[in-house]
């Protein structure tokens, strides 16, 4: 008599052969599904295992994004051109940047495979054949996203194929392309109406004037463009941009203002055109009232006067580049103070601009709210500009904190966690600026062991103490429990300061990541002591290596366990310490040492930074070896 099955269970069909697959029972419908969770490396890895997984894992639906940039160098381009061509019409989004390899027969296989992308960037694929890029182009007319810079292979021919098969262009970076210039990019101005994007840095021939005015046709409609590095740029092309007419913008005498059509441009970028002056930011005072990222570095012909005419009438920048605009001074920094992007600003450059002081820099810090990066290396800023930066990253922070503390009261925001209080809240660069001293590194050292209590819970539901007999004695307040508060941390300034203390900030700033306050004040500590009995700060020649995150992270209970000798605690141990360097470490200074500062000075060479993401600690670079100091 059979036996009958529970309600909800089916007969499974298991395989006992030897040398079958399991997953040969399964649809490959729902394999499919299964793999298109895993990343494009671990198909290529799982296409190994078996003739069957091998057809699942090359199956094309798996394949509408490929970026060869993950796994070119562990592929031959036989395998790569494999992949494509399987792949074929399911592929949308190719990435071939800096796939060098690919020969002529294997970029004309790739072309001829591909007919539905939308995104393609070949840049740096210098044997990509021009015919292979012909063909690619015009099988593929609904291309919306093209990045062809540095193709040796992209002439004025290519340009007008691109002109002819791709009428939905979006965005095209043809930077850098030796063989394109105006004429070829002219045609693609007039066919491609809903470029948003374009991006011809180094390209010749943008100065005709020609080429500018199809370029002002299309600036309506454009949303960034970078000419970086045209250097034949010139004032009257860029006044052929703005009005379209190499004539003088006429000024109403009413209002005021020129007698040009504003633009949609939101992102600039005319750095190292080096004819330019401030005629050319003059002009473009009121065609660019939506610009929120601004690039002009490297043009020392920029005065004050340009900048003082176009920042009032940018109200939405946030970045500013002024990077080697040497003639500029405080004027400028007052200019951005007194708009309406002062607070909105967040990003700004004026690296080796040598005519700044502290009075430009501390008006601009107290004036913008949101600003997080300032890089003012090789300039004349003193300790007073550091003191400052201090001063309002602790107000921002408090600020942020009383908020958060009456939403807790109310009951109308959960308890945050540490993560959402902390982080690097600004980025300073002041390196390479001799009037900075060791003080001004103690001071953000200082300012970033900070920590403020903060209640986690609402207001009514704190204990409150029992009724009192005594009516006219005064309501006690709420108490708090041992777990109703907590220390936070006040978010982090990223100080890089000169090559010879860059090591013991980074060090500092690694111990408050992974929450060991205690360690980063004993080394803070030490650092001050070391700095102040020393007045020739004599410490500075021997402290030439910089900290390694991994030798910290991997040996934090020897650091703490060690004494002032470098020598386990508690043992008489004269033998030579493992993490010294030799007889220089121990000169005649080295008892004034407390035990965190030696072993982060005798910290030996190691490998990159692990353990902290790479986006909170700074890479290091040698800049100088005095006494400025660097925050970012």
């Amino acid at each position: 008599m059979p036996t009958l099955e529970p309600p909800g269970t089916y007969p499974v069909k298991v395989c006992q052969s030897k040398g079958v697959d399991p997953t040969d029972a399964l649809p490959r419908e729902l394999l499919l599904r299964i793999f298109s969770y895993l990343s494009s490396f671990d198909l290529l890895k799982l296409s190994a295992v078996s003739r069957s997984w091998y057809d699942i894992c090359y199956d094309g639906s798996l394949w509408h994004t490929i970026d060869a940039t993950q796994y070119y160098a562990r592929l031959s381009s036989a395998q790569l051109t494999r992949l494509i061509t399987r792949s074929g019409k399911y592929v949308k989004d190719l990435n071939l940047r800096g796939c060098i390899y690919l020969d002529i027969f294997e970029s004309l296989g790739i072309a001829k495979s591909l007919s539905n992308l939308l995104f393609i960037s070949l840049e740096g694929s210098r044997k990509f054949d021009h015919n292979a890029l012909t063909q690619l182009i015009k099988n593929n007319s609904s291309l919306t996203h093209a990045d062809f810079s540095s193709l040796m292979t992209l002439t004025n021919a290519s340009c007008f194929t691109i002109s002819s098969s791709c009428p939905n262009l979006v965005s095209l970076d043809v930077s850098w392309c030796p063989y394109c210039d105006a004429n070829g990019l002219m045609d693609i101005l007039r066919s491609c109406k809903f470029l948003r994007d374009l991006r011809i840095s180094g390209c010749k021939g943008v100065e005709d004037e020609s080429f500018m005015r199809e370029l002002h046709n299309s600036a309506r409609h454009l949303r960034r463009l970078s000419m970086a590095s045209c250097t034949s740029l010139t004032d009257e092309s860029m006044r052929v941009l703005v009005s379209g007419s190499r004539d003088r913008i006429l000024i109403d005498p009413v209002t005021r203002r020129p007698h040009i059509l504003p633009t949609k441009i939101q992102y600039l970028n005319l750095s190292y055109c080096i004819l330019l002056t401030s005629q050319t930011l003059s002009d473009l005072a009121y065609a660019v009232p939506d610009l929120y990222e601004f690039e002009l570095s490297g043009i020392p012909a920029v005065l004050d006067d340009g900048f003082n005419a176009l920042i009032p009438n940018t109200p939405n920048l946030t970045y500013l580049d002024c990077e080697e605009c040497s003639q500029l001074s405080d004027s400028t920094l007052n200019a951005i103070a007194r708009a309406d992007c002062g607070k909105m600003l967040r990003h700004g450059h004026f690296s080796f601009c040598e005519n700044l002081t502290d009075e430009g820099v501390t008006n601009l810090l107290k004036s913008c709210p949101a600003l997080k990066n300032l890089e003012l290396d090789n300039t004349r800023v003193t300790d007073e500009v550091i003191n400052v930066a201090v001063q309002v990253t602790r107000e921002r922070v408090g600020k942020v904190l009383d908020t958060l503390q009456r939403l807790v009261d109310r009951g109308e925001f959960g308890a945050p966690q540490a993560e959402d209080l902390t982080g690097v809240i600004m980025r300073l660069a002041t390196y390479d600026c001799p009037n900075l001293t060791w003080q001004s590194t103690l001071s953000v050292m200082r300012r970033n062991e900070e920590r403020v209590l903060f209640n986690r819970r609402p207001m009514a539901s704190r204990k409150r103490p029992a009724p009192s007999q005594d009516l006219t004695d005064p309501p006690e307040p709420a108490r708090l429990s041992q777990g109703d508060t907590v220390l936070f941390p006040t978010g982090f300034i990223q100080l890089k300061c000169a090559y010879d203390h860059q090591k013991i900030i980074d060090g500092h700033l690694q111990f408050l990541l992974m929450g060991d306050f205690d360690t980063a004040i004993q080394l803070e500590r030490e650092f001050a002591e070391y700095c102040s009995g020393d007045p020739d700060h004599e410490f500075l020649q021997y402290a030439q290596l910089a900290v390694r995150p991994n030798l910290l992270v991997g040996n934090l209970p020897a650091l703490l366990n060690r004494g002032g000798d470098g020598s386990a605690a508690g043992q008489n141990n004269n033998a030579s310490n493992n993490f010294t360097l030799g007889n220089i470490m121990r000169s005649r200074r080295r008892h004034r040492r407390g035990p965190i500062l030696s072993q982060v000075l005798d910290a030996p060479p190691g490998d990159d930074p692990v353990g902290i993401d790479e986006g909170t600690v700074l890479h290091h670079r040698r800049r100088g070896s005095f006494a400025g100091c660097v925050i970012m």
